[in-house]
């Protein structure tokens, strides 16, 4: 990863038995950065090169393991993986649940798993849920951070706490800040059309 799956990592993933518990999960945990942008509500879900071992060896993304090919690589091209990301990790509107989809999975160490959420109305509350790898151990735990401005902008997600509710802060959510403020300019401009028209008339007169 730049990952060392493609070595040792891997070897252990594949070679040694699966078990539902491990050390990771006591230790830092993974991060869900999220964002909204009109109806849109994108997460990105970091977590440790271990945790993703864990993850690929549960969804069996390393059974055809090959030296040529990296263990990111495996995570990517993996089906389980996507399946299992979209099945974990879920944003609803008003209890509808929005329409998800994995972006990307390149260079996982270093940008997570990518996904977005398309939502029937403007994103301003939304219920989270981050579920990833509490059904390897449910010691493990998701850090919530958002990156848009949003109540609570901090937040744990554990096993007996999946869910998070987040308000986004509207005027800081970019969709609706650019309509406000593309409607503010052309009023602004016909406001100012106005009056150079008003000065141009009494001058003729």
């Amino acid at each position: 990863m730049r990952l060392a799956l493609a070595a040792t990592a891997v070897a252990a993933a594949v070679l040694l038995p699966a078990a539902p518990a491990g050390a990771h999960p006591f230790g830092p945990p993974s991060t869900a950065r999220v964002s909204a942008d009109g109806s849109r509500v994108a997460v990105a879900w970091l977590a440790a090169e271990d945790d993703w071992v864990a993850l690929g060896r549960h969804v069996g993304a390393f059974e055809a393991a090959s030296p040529d090919v990296t263990g990111a690589e495996m995570l990517r091209r993996s089906p389980g993986v996507r399946d299992y990301l979209l099945g974990r990790i879920a944003v609803s509107q008003s209890g509808q649940r929005c329409a998800g989809d994995l972006t990307s999975l390149e260079d996982v160490l270093a940008q997570g798993a990518r996904l977005t959420f398309d939502c029937p109305g403007p994103v301003v509350e939304v219920d989270i849920t981050v579920t990833a790898l509490t059904d390897v151990n449910d010691a493990y735990r998701t850090v919530l951070r958002a990156d848009t401005p949003a109540t609570p902008d901090q937040a744990l997600f554990t096993a007996a706490a999946p869910t998070q509710h987040v308000t986004f802060d509207a005027s800081g959510g970019g969709g609706v800040r650019r309509s406000v403020v593309t409607i503010a300019i052309g009023t602004a401009a016909v406001l100012v059309l106005g009056l150079v028209v008003m000065v141009a008339r009494r001058r003729r007169a």
